[in-house]
C-alpha cells in the first residue's frame, strides 16, 4: 500500500493526508480527527515515520475507525503501533479481514462529539462521523476526485445507489462547514451546502 510523506493540518480540527495507490489507480485518502479526548484515525493508510511522529506530538491517538468493509488499509498497523482500538461498523466486519474491537452501529459516539451516521447502499458498513465543531468525515459515499469533482460513490461500486442517496440526506441533519473523504481532497468551503446542491 501506498505511503503518503506528509500531512497537511486542515484546520485546529483535522489532519490530512493521502497517496496515490497504483493497484487501484486512485487517490487514498486519510484523516485523524482532533477530539476532545484525543485523535481518532480515519482510515488511515501509512504515514511515514517522522510525519506520523510530528502528528502524535499535537494530541494523542486514542483510536482508528474503519468506514466500510474496504478500508482496512493500515489500521492493524497503526493498532500495533499505539495500542489502541479499531472500531467499525457491525455490517463491515465479514468483509474487512479483520475483527474490530469495538462494532459501531447509527448513534453511537466513538468519543464524546463525534457521531457514527449509517449510510445504506455504498460500500458494506459504510458509515459517516460528524463532529460536533463542524467537520463531517465520509468514507466511500461520497468522492472528492478529478475528473468527477464532488460527486457520489459511482453507480457500478454500489450495492444500492438510490438507497445510499437517500441515506446521505441524513448527514444533512448537522451542521458542519468542513468535509473530508477516502478519496480525494477534503471540501474546506461550504460543504453542507454543497452537499444540499448535489443532492437536489
Amino acid at each position: 500500500m501506498a505511503t503518503a510523506d506528509e500531512f497537511q493540518i486542515v484546520d485546529r480540527r483535522l489532519a490530512f493526508w493521502q497517496a496515490f495507490e497504483p493497484a487501484v489507480k486512485c487517490e487514498l485518502s486519510s484523516c485523524a480527527v482532533f477530539t476532545s479526548q484525543g485523535l481518532v484515525f480515519v482510515d488511515p493508510i501509512p504515514l511515514a515515520a517522522p510525519a506520523l511522529e510530528e502528528l502524535v506530538e499535537a494530541a494523542a491517538p486514542v483510536a482508528i475507525v474503519i468506514t466500510n468493509g474496504n478500508h482496512a488499509r493500515a489500521a492493524v498497523q497503526f493498532k500495533k503501533r499505539f495500542s489502541i482500538p479499531i472500531l467499525a461498523h457491525s455490517d463491515a466486519v465479514a468483509e474487512l479481514g479483520l475483527i474490530p474491537d469495538l462494532e459501531l452501529a447509527e448513534g453511537d459516539e466513538v468519543v464524546p462529539g463525534l457521531t457514527v451516521i449509517r449510510i445504506p447502499g455504498a460500500g458494506a458498513g459504510e458509515i459517516a462521523l460528524h463532529l460536533a465543531s463542524g467537520v463531517m468525515v465520509v468514507g466511500d459515499a461520497l468522492i472528492h476526485l478529478e475528473p468527477l469533482g464532488f460527486s457520489f460513490l459511482p453507480e457500478k461500486y454500489c450495492a444500492d445507489f438510490k438507497a445510499m442517496r437517500a441515506g446521505l440526506r441524513n448527514l444533512l441533519r448537522f451542521e458542519f462547514d468542513l468535509m473530508t473523504f477516502a478519496h480525494g481532497l477534503p471540501l474546506v468551503v461550504r460543504a453542507r451546502p454543497t452537499l444540499e446542491s448535489l443532492l437536489s
